[in-house]
């Protein structure tokens, strides 16, 4: 396509990924402790069962409770612990566009300036809101990669079990190779202030951008406080 420029003509620099890890270490905790209360209650905790009230009298409890630990447990074991060297970890804005290393150095994910395609609409990058999504919108951009059909394709700058703390960073740097090497697309301004995005230096206002990292921190820590609370209370009441 002669509209998209060389990109050995213009030195475009790299924006990577910085993780927060105190954010990171409260979210792991979290996440893990999670699934060790959910172990020690539905899995140990109907073994106990049987141990103190017989087989018998816990047995229908006890088939409940494994068959919900295993549709859990065992996705969140082969996703999380056997395959985390291949989850992305990293990532990585540069003149190509966006790629997501994993633990390897490998690539797991990209997404190309050379894929993005016109959405149709008056602008053809804009920011979306998912119904029951995050607190930070995420950049939503038309692509066709190879041999593909064109799709609407959100983008997420959070990785698995990881918190990154310069997302509005790497938005601001991916919107501006936009600007450079495709500038027949279109960027809706809301999308700029939503990041608090400068479109004349492409830098990203400091006040508040950790606060919809630091509200999901909090979520899930009352929310982790309330799931081990009831499930200890029915836990209680089942050896009753």
């Amino acid at each position: 396509m002669n509209h998209i420029k060389n990109h050995s003509e213009l030195p475009f620099s790299s924006v990577e990924s910085k993780i927060s890890r105190f954010a990171t270490f409260i979210l792991q905790a979290t996440f893990f402790g999670i699934l060790l209360v959910f172990f020690c209650l539905f899995v140990l905790g109907p073994v106990y069962g049987i141990y103190r009230r017989g087989f018998e009298a816990m047995l229908t409890v006890a088939l409940v409770c494994w068959g919900i630990s295993l549709l859990i447990l065992i996705p969140a074991t082969r996703y999380y612990i056997i395959r985390r060297k291949s989850l992305p970890g990293k990532i990585i804005a540069d003149h190509t566009g966006l790629l997501f290393y994993n633990s390897k150095n490998e690539i797991t994910e990209q997404l190309l300036y050379t894929e993005l395609q016109s959405s149709g609409k008056n602008f053809d990058i804009y920011t979306v809101t998912p119904v029951g999504g995050s607190i930070v919108p995420m950049l939503e951009v038309t692509v066709q990669p190879e041999k593909k059909e064109e799709t609407a394709r959100r983008i997420d700058m959070n990785l698995p079990l990881h918190v990154v703390r310069n997302k509005p960073a790497l938005y601001a740097h991916f919107m501006h190779g936009i600007t450079v090497f495709r500038p027949d697309l279109k960027i809706d301004p809301m999308a700029l202030r939503s990041f608090s995005i400068d479109p004349h230096t492409w830098k990203v206002s400091s006040k508040g951008t950790s606060l919809g990292g630091w509200l999901f921190i909090l979520a899930v820590i009352g929310i982790t406080g309330l799931i081990i609370t009831i499930a200890f209370l029915i836990s209680e009441i089942k050896l009753r």
